[in-house]
């Protein structure tokens, strides 16, 4: 099972300077990908961040959504819930192993904890911290 960060999400759905990489990288290594409502939230904020931004029109946002929809519909993005006060005490537990060294945020070390609670084989980031914190923690990084 893949995990991708929100940055990764955004690109799979919105071209950005990463998508074709992505892509390449998703159709020679196919695994399910993991979709929990953390995603979820930070993918759907995002858009709506590029639409008042202006780097994004209101129809442009809102057919990314239907994308993003149909994809959860149809299986594309496999809805998993890991235990929340597992994600977060694995947070914590994170924060203290790494955050001093790696200047990790908090919702960084929220998206590895989720990935590490689902034990998901992949971890698909472009953030450094991010993906040093992963790789510590045992998680196969793909940095994107």
């Amino acid at each position: 099972m893949r995990y991708l960060d929100t940055s990764s999400l955004v690109a799979l759905y919105y071209p950005e300077d990463k998508t074709e990489l992505l892509l390449a990288h998703l159709r020679k290594h196919p695994l399910p990908l993991v979709f929990t409502w953390l995603q979820e939230v930070e993918l759907v904020n995002g858009l709506h961040l590029k639409g008042f931004r202006e780097h994004a029109s209101a129809a442009t946002v809102a057919s990314t959504l239907d994308a993003l929809r149909a994809d959860v519909e149809a299986g594309v993005l496999h809805r998993k819930q890991p235990s929340w006060p597992a994600v977060f005490a694995t947070a914590l537990r994170l924060s203290a192993a790494h955050s001093r060294a790696l200047g990790t945020r908090s919702l960084d070390l929220l998206h590895v904890a989720a990935a590490l609670t689902l034990q998901a084989t992949e971890f698909v980031t472009g953030d450094d911290r991010q993906s040093r914190a992963a790789a510590k923690e045992g998680l196969k990084v793909a940095r994107i």
